[in-house]
């Protein structure tokens, strides 16, 4: 898969512009959002760390990550998601993407929140510290998730147990694949 991000020579930044929320629910009907997303891991153990999202879409168990602004790399866009829902602080040399998911949802936050929402996700995955991983649990934004068990550990049979969104437990399939079996 080539995956790459291409500046033409004398590329004139897009200033960010803030929606009212009617324009913006409108603006979710004509064009598809994209999301940068990363989801902490640790390989060794083969966990990867959710926090429980309060807000629509993505109820429930979910990993850190917002929508892409205009003038933004997929890179930027997730770190900035990232510090300022976790205020913790990321470089890019540490991301590795895993994963473009395309999100069709049943509803939204937005007015009228009884119709769908959809989103393209491009998802990466970071190696936190636990020093990263305590500060992230202790800040993660008010607004979004419920901060009673801050970013938690999630094995594959503990998202099964928690009955986890089929995005979710399909990216952990993915990362931490389990072992073939032997026939006969």
């Amino acid at each position: 898969m080539l995956v790459r991000s291409y500046t033409e020579s004398g590329y004139r930044p897009i200033p960010p512009i803030r929606l009212s929320d009617e324009e913006y629910a409108k603006a979710l009907q004509c064009f598809v959002p994209v999301c940068a997303d990363i989801v902490p891991i640790n390989s060794a153990n083969k966990f990867i760390y959710l926090a429980k999202r309060k807000t629509k879409p993505m109820l429930g168990w979910w990993w850190i990550g917002g929508r892409m602004m205009p003038h933004e790399t997929k890179e930027e866009a997730a770190i900035r998601s990232f510090k300022r829902e976790t205020d913790v602080s990321l470089t890019t040399d540490r991301l590795k993407l895993v994963a473009i998911l395309d999100y069709r949802c049943r509803d939204r936050a937005q007015m009228p929140d009884n119709i769908g929402a959809h989103m393209l996700g491009i998802t990466f995955t970071v190696e936190p510290t636990p020093e990263e991983l305590v500060h992230a649990s202790q800040n993660l934004e008010r607004k979004e998730y419920d901060r009673t068990n801050g970013l938690t550990a999630f094995d594959r049979a503990g998202l099964v147990s928690k009955w986890v969104s089929d995005p979710v437990l399909e990216l952990y399939d993915h990362l931490f694949p389990p072992p073939k079996q032997l026939c006969c």
